[in-house]
């Protein structure tokens, strides 16, 4: 008799067991995946959650420390209505923490469209505030940013985490990368970015939209070539610096100032790595003007830097700073220092007869 009530009690037992494992599983096929659809999006709630949190962790997401950019733009397209946890890559807190993840779920899950430029291109003149742009080289995609503003000629200004930034340019972000994608979160039938043919007079080639059953990366014609020298410091915001200076690059004081030109000084050790460099410069520590990456330096050596920069304007104070870029981009900037130029033009030397 004991031996039978113990036989039901195990049965009972099993069932409870195997109901439970039913009903775990019934509840993994059969409930759907979080929905996600780039009309419930935001934009103006994503930029505002990006004002108020660009220089700040939110303690309610999971932080990634230096690499937080990602995340950064995750938690914006979440403040702007977007249900992130539809990704399988979205962590506990329900943001993405790799630009790589980020990119699959804005083209596979949100259907955005995408352009996909040389990091010399301008930005293409469809996007708009809110959109995301991932930089990349030739180790894939590293730094996400999301559009916060738009300059009267109607390039984006962008900001970002790890380092962070508000309101910025393209520029630094082109010396320090090779590629950009850019994505446009459509509310509406899936597009394609496609280029048309440009006149033989006109300077930017122009993107049209068109309709296509699936969402693919287009890779836009070359657009006529901008450097940060064509963007003026005074439409950026003051903001902190995008990077921390370190003793290996060093910032000397400009010399031979002129009228309009400089030359800017500095000193780079490169520590066994190979280093780009390149020069910010601008009226303010924002800065909006740089040179072209230059190098690569390797080694233990110090190098002394020097570069000759022109179109300045006379009797005005200007801020500069070295920065060193590493092969993953990464960015170590120099101390920042300061020079005023001529306030007037030397007199031209006359020869006589």
């Amino acid at each position: 008799m004991t031996d039978s009530k113990a036989v039901a009690r195990w049965r009972r037992q099993i069932a409870v067991v195997l109901a439970i494992i039913v009903a775990t599983a019934s509840s993994v096929v059969f409930s759907p995946a979080p929905r996600v659809s780039a009309a419930t999006y935001n934009p103006l709630k994503a930029i505002q959650y990006a004002n108020q949190w660009w220089n700040k962790r939110n303690p309610k997401f999971q932080s990634y420390g230096v690499g937080d950019c990602a995340n950064f733009v995750s938690q914006c397209l979440i403040a702007g209505g977007l249900n992130l946890r539809a990704s399988s890559s979205a962590n506990r807190s329900g943001s993405i923490g790799e630009c790589v993840n980020l990119d699959v779920f804005l083209t596979k899950t949100l259907k955005a469209t995408v352009w996909k430029t040389s990091s010399r291109s301008r930005a293409p003149t469809g996007l708009q505030l809110g959109d995301v742009a991932i930089f990349g080289n030739w180790l894939g995609l590293r730094h996400a940013v999301i559009v916060s503003a738009k300059q009267s000629n109607g390039q984006p200004l962008f900001t970002a985490h790890t380092f962070d930034r508000k309101n910025t340019t393209l520029g630094w972000l082109f010396s320090a990368w090779t590629y950009v994608k850019y994505y446009h979160i459509v509310k509406g039938p899936i597009t394609v970015a496609v280029a048309s043919k440009p006149a033989a007079s006109a300077k930017t080639a122009v993107v049209t939209p068109k309709p296509a059953v699936s969402a693919k990366t287009a890779v836009v014609a070359e657009p006529a070539v901008t450097s940060r020298s064509s963007v003026h410091a005074a439409v950026l915001d003051p903001q902190l610096e995008s990077v921390k200076p370190a003793s290996l690059v060093t910032t000397l004081a400009p010399s031979l100032v002129m009228f309009t030109s400089a030359v800017l000084n500095g000193v780079i050790k490169p520590d066994s790595q190979l280093v780009l460099w390149f020069f910010e410069y601008g009226v303010s520590e924002t800065y909006g003007f740089a040179t072209n990456k230059q190098g690569p330096l390797l080694g233990n050596m110090t190098n002394d830097i020097h570069f000759a920069v022109t179109g300045l304007q006379p009797d005005t104070l200007y801020h500069t700073r070295l920065v060193g870029v590493a092969l993953d981009g990464r960015l170590t900037a120099g101390p920042d220092t300061t020079f005023r130029t001529a306030a007037t033009q030397p007199a031209a030397a006359t020869v006589g007869d």
